[in-house]
């Protein structure tokens, strides 16, 4: 049995380059920022709830409200509604500040890279060379 190579598909050529990040668009920054905190934001609440709910209905809500108890409180109890309600008040700031911070970051990336002139990032660009048919040979 021989081996043979297949040499009439397309070869790769690899050329190393270098690249200098100087920018990064605060705008964009931003936008990307929002959509992932909003992402997070209702992952969290979705998660909280569904915790909540399995919490209820094996009575570990209930236990610990007792524990709590054993401490000497004379009532203990966990209000599902107000902590939900807070809940989500403060991840709609999570959200704003969450993003704030990106936003103050690409800010202060921009500033910094003016005074050093930016990251240089070394990157590798596959070219595809595609060899032309010849004559009389099936096109793949």
């Amino acid at each position: 049995m021989s081996s043979t190579t297949n040499t009439s598909g397309p070869r790769r050529r690899v050329r190393r380059v270098t690249r200098v990040i100087r920018d990064v668009d605060a705008w964009s920054v931003f936008k990307v920022g929002l959509i992932f905190h909003a992402a997070l934001y209702l992952v969290l609440m979705i998660t909280g709830v569904l915790l909540w709910n399995v919490g209820s209905a094996t009575g570990t809500i209930k236990n610990v409200e007792q524990f709590m108890e054993s401490f000497g409180w004379d009532s203990f109890t966990f209000k599902g509604g107000a902590m939900f309600q807070a809940y989500a008040v403060l991840g709609i700031f999570g959200i704003a500040l969450g993003t704030g911070i990106w936003v103050l970051g690409a800010v202060v990336f921009n500033l910094i890279t003016e005074l050093v002139g930016g990251i240089r990032v070394t990157v590798l660009e596959e070219e595809v060379v595609v060899r032309p048919v010849e004559p009389g040979q099936p096109h793949r």
